[in-house]
């Protein structure tokens, strides 16, 4: 009976002296590969676990092909910062923090804005002009009511900025009043605030029946003033600047005293254009400015409170 372990050919039963080396021989490198192939994983297995022990607080770890990328969490500290690093094979590069706006700066600015818009709400401070003085004479400033005279001021002086202190003497109310680096005392009679500028070419065209004309600017101005002034009570009319006569010609008229209780008088800028035959003037344009009262004041519309 042939034995079963035994190898064809081969006399006796037993083992071919070659060819079972030769079949373990060739088997070994399978088995070397794949015991590699084990240790490998295990290792990757170990490293990757190993990674996420560090025993870091928040830190966030992400692997995508083979390049791991921690993010650091952002420091608590006012100015604040987002710092990067980047893990690539072995090799650690830090990118540049990226700002942020820190909430303590948020506040500044809210605080900043809010001080802004209650700065544009706050009412501009009270400023004064000359009104009603004639373009040859000037006002005095004095050093105290009746007192004696620190300064002059012409016909269409401003910036008159009123202290708030106020004397009624001998039948006049004085005011306290700064003009630049100078403090002194003038009439409230000559001095009024001026609102809001229009446009009076219509109403006194109206008033009129036509387009005014006159031999000379003098007259056109007084004309035109006495459209708009009324008879009671009786205004007084100034010419506060002198005529000036030119491609473009014009005087300026002030009327103080209006039957308004509001609106205290007006200033008149009358434009006029020399006629062809250069014998007088027509009525061109007349810009008004309202006066108002001292002690109201003006809103911030340029009307009289």
């Amino acid at each position: 009976m042939t034995d079963p372990t035994a190898f064809p050919g081969s006399p006796g039963g037993g083992f071919p002296p070659d060819n079972g080396l030769v079949a373990i021989r060739d088997r070994l490198p399978l088995g070397i590969s794949l015991l590699a192939l084990a240790v490998a994983i295990v290792a990757l297995v170990l490293a990757v676990n190993g990674g996420n022990d560090d025993g870091t607080d928040g830190t966030e770890a992400e692997t995508v092909a083979g390049t791991v990328t921690v993010t650091a969490p952002p420091p608590t500290s006012v100015t604040t910062s987002t710092a990067r690093t980047t893990t690539t094979l072995g090799t650690v590069q830090t990118l540049p923090p990226t700002p942020t706006t820190t909430t303590a700066q948020q506040i500044v600015t809210a605080t900043t804005t809010l001080e802004a818009e209650m700065t544009e709400d706050e009412p501009s401070p009270l400023v004064l002009s000359v009104v009603g003085i004639g373009h040859d004479s000037n006002l005095n400033l004095r050093n105290a009511p009746e007192g004696q005279v620190i300064g002059r001021l012409d016909s269409l002086a401003t910036g008159l900025v009123p202290t708030g202190t106020t004397r009624s003497q001998s039948g006049t109310i004085w005011l306290e009043v700064q003009v630049e680096d100078d403090v002194g005392w003038v009439s409230g009679e000559y001095v009024a605030p001026l609102g809001a500028t229009f446009d009076a070419t219509s109403q006194i065209v109206a008033i009129l029946g036509e387009s005014p004309s006159a031999e000379t600017l003098t007259e056109l101005g007084r004309l035109v003033a006495g459209a708009l002034a009324s008879e009671d009570p009786e205004p007084r009319i100034r010419i506060s600047e002198a005529p000036v006569a030119g491609v473009v010609s014009g005087i300026t008229m002030d009327i103080v005293g209006m039957p308004d209780d509001s609106v205290r008088g007006l200033r008149l800028r009358v434009f006029a254009q020399a006629s062809e035959d250069g014998d007088g003037y027509t009525l061109r344009n007349v810009e008004g400015t309202v006066m108002c009262f001292s002690e109201r004041g003006v809103s911030a519309e340029g009307l009289c409170n």
